[in-house]
């Protein structure tokens, strides 16, 4: 789970991870969370994602944080962006249009880079960490983001005994342990998420629950 993990995931295409489609969550629970969408959005672990695409299109501005620059690069040429790159610090800082995605470690981005971010949502970034870096990152996002910032949380569980992540199981008794003391925690939907997880499925599982949660 070393950074280079995930970049040879993006070197070697070994990402199922990626939907070609916005998550279900994301447009049915995002109104609900964001009142004002002239805002800017933390996504960390962002990769590629459309998810990106949706949240600019209602007018917010997207601060995604990858490792990957191969990913970074790609979700650029797929909206027919040409980026400016600067150095900040251990980052390359792609920015064009509403779009400013900082290539690097997401443990090591600058508190000061999250001041103006009003929302942030997670899809595959908790349940990509092992169990020490989920506390690291839960706690990481407690102690940077302003108290009147919220958002949208999506979560997998499953029975771990039939495979090993990432994508790791996160039940709601440990988002519950993990953010509880920094964030109120809003149930929103559970659904069976197995049919559209077909290299899941090749992986051994035989069940799959995505859960959506609104911190605040």
């Amino acid at each position: 789970m070393e950074p280079e993990f995930w970049i040879k995931r993006w070197e070697t295409g070994d990402i199922g991870f990626h939907r070609d489609e916005v998550q279900a969550g994301l447009s049915e629970f995002w109104p609900q969370i964001a009142q004002n969408t002239e805002t800017r959005v933390f996504v960390p672990l962002c990769g590629k994602s459309l998810d990106m695409r949706w949240l600019a299109a209602r007018g917010h501005s997207v601060l995604g944080v990858e490792l990957s620059a191969q990913a970074v690069e790609a979700f650029f040429e797929n909206e027919r962006l040409e980026p400016e790159v600067r150095r900040e610090e251990s980052f390359s800082v792609y920015s064009a249009g509403p779009f400013d995605i900082w290539c690097g470690d997401l443990f090591q981005l600058p508190e000061g880079v999250l001041a103006n971010v009003s929302y942030f949502y997670d899809r595959a970034s908790l349940v990509a960490l092992p169990p020490d870096m989920r506390a690291k990152y839960a706690r990481r996002l407690g102690e940077v983001l302003k108290p009147e910032v919220s958002g949208l949380l999506v979560s997998l569980s499953y029975n771990p005994a039939e495979m090993s992540g990432p994508p790791f199981s996160v039940s709601k008794v440990e988002v519950e342990k993990l953010f509880g003391d920094r964030f109120a925690i809003d149930l929103l939907s559970e659904r069976d998420a197995l049919a559209g997880n077909a290299n899941l499925i090749k992986r051994g599982l035989t069940g799959l629950v995505e859960t959506c949660y609104r911190l605040r």
